[in-house]
């Protein structure tokens, strides 16, 4: 597939689902951002956010996608131990696991009720894409990746 920030977001913003009653979108707005509001958020966390990950949040604001991955800036916290020291987390899922970033923009999942992470993609878009192409299925994609014990 490979797009941009602009066709990711196009993308999600016009996927819907079927509901009870009528179709649903994919992705629930929740607030807008601002440059100058991810610029004091990447000075709080003390790292810059990912390039793509801070035009998608400029594009769609903060949201849930598929009321399963929620993205609030409340999520962006830096990491200060373990493999990902530098590194930052930017969203939650509906079991309460993380979803981060290291410094070279990686991405990786942190599990919640046990000390394992794992890689999920090279980079945010990639991120976003393949949940794009898993029909927005997190929470099954996450139960297919290998994980790794986390030293924190």
């Amino acid at each position: 597939m490979t797009l941009d920030v602009t066709g990711l977001t196009k993308t999600v913003l016009s996927a819907s689902r079927k509901g009870l009653l009528r179709r649903k979108p994919i992705f629930k707005p929740y607030a807008t951002t601002s440059s100058d509001e991810l610029s004091k958020v990447a000075e709080e966390i003390g790292t810059p956010l990912p390039l793509d990950l801070r035009n998608w949040l400029l594009a769609v604001g903060y949201g849930d996608i598929d009321e399963e991955l929620s993205f609030r800036r409340d999520w962006l916290v830096s990491i200060e131990s373990g493999h990902l020291k530098g590194g930052a987390r930017f969203a939650q899922d509906i079991l309460g696991n993380f979803y981060a970033f290291d410094s070279s923009g990686r991405i990786f999942y942190l599990c919640r009720s046990e000390p394992v992470f794992a890689v999920m993609s090279k980079n945010f878009l990639e991120f976003i894409e393949e949940l794009v192409r898993r029909d927005y299925k997190l929470v099954d994609w996450v139960n297919s990746l290998e994980t790794q014990k986390y030293e924190w």
